[in-house]
């Protein structure tokens, strides 16, 4: 079997790790800045997340591309993009959409490639009708590069940005999340949490990407409670759960006397079996419930 040596780098843009090949066998350190093969056929320059690891291959290593050296200062400089190009690029680019009449479009940053002649502009937009290929000659012919546009959406932009989540920490996605995962409504439900956008959403204004980090243990430790707003038997008579303590495994119910009482959730059994069996009421079952849940869910799924 073939074995490759692993490199993990990180770009500016769009901020995640990727792997790359290190046939020559250099010696690497975290931090350290290399310059790889764009599958473009360019060259960037990125920095070293993971050092190289041995490795089996696997078929889907045929696409990686090589870390060809480890940056010269060089290389660093042509590759640096300072303040006042930047703010040169930005008015041009903001010039020509208020002489198009265009709006709703925002120029995010940009990034030099390819030893300084390629220029790559990240830019976010609610128009659909924007004239990518017109704007990309523009910028091409007033700064003599290579332009390629690409857009990016509004949780790279907060990665950019940074700033301090609901947490009271740096965002993850600026500091150290590699990649955005998916997530959803049904995460916050199961978790006990308020539905309140403000609650749940993220300084990009999507659903917080950290309430995937204990899902599942949630899931694994709600098994066998009743979902808030169930009918369900206990030592005190029939009662409807209005509360859920996932974490200590405490269920509060309000009892047919209108009494509130917290109760292991080993005490508490379900009045509508979910799979039928002794105590089903005809026509009646939880997982009708469950159902539309899960129909909720999948139109309020939220994808990175």
């Amino acid at each position: 079997m073939k074995v490759l040596e692993i490199v993990r780098v990180k770009f500016l843009w769009p901020g995640r790790m990727y792997e790359f090949t290190n046939p020559s066998g250099l010696r690497l350190d975290r931090k350290d800045k290399v310059v790889v093969r764009s599958p473009e056929g360019g060259t960037l320059v990125g920095t070293v997340s993971v050092p190289p690891r041995i490795r089996m291959a696997r078929a889907e290593d045929d696409h990686l591309t090589p870390v060809l050296r480890i940056a010269e200062e060089q290389d660093l400089v042509m590759n640096k993009v300072n303040d006042e190009f930047r703010r040169d690029v930005k008015n041009f680019f903001e010039t020509r959409m208020a002489a198009r009449q265009i709006t709703g479009v925002r120029l995010v940053d940009v990034e030099k490639m390819d030893e300084g002649r390629h220029l790559v502009v990240y830019f976010s937009s609610e128009n659909r009708k924007f004239p990518l290929k017109d704007i990309a000659l523009e910028l091409g012919h007033k700064f003599g590069m290579r332009i390629d546009m690409r857009p990016i959406g509004v949780r790279d932009a907060a990665r950019l940005a940074g700033g301090i989540g609901k947490c009271g920490l740096s965002l993850c996605c600026s500091t150290w999340l590699p990649d955005f995962g998916q997530v959803s409504i049904r995460m916050a439900k199961d978790q006990g949490l308020s539905l309140e956008p403000e609650s749940i959403s993220g300084q990009c204004g999507r659903l917080l990407c950290c309430l995937g980090y204990e899902h599942q243990n949630y899931l694994e430790m709600g098994v066998g409670l009743p979902k808030v707003g169930k009918i369900v038997v206990t030592p005190l008579g029939e009662a409807r759960v209005v509360k859920l303590d996932i974490l200590k495994g405490l269920v509060t119910v309000r009892t047919e006397d209108g009494k509130y009482e917290t109760l292991k959730g080993s005490d508490v059994k379900r009045k509508f079996p979910a799979h039928g069996g002794p105590g089903r009421t005809e026509g009646r079952n939880e997982n009708d419930d469950d159902d539309a849940d899960e129909e909720l869910d999948a139109a309020e799924s939220d994808q990175a």
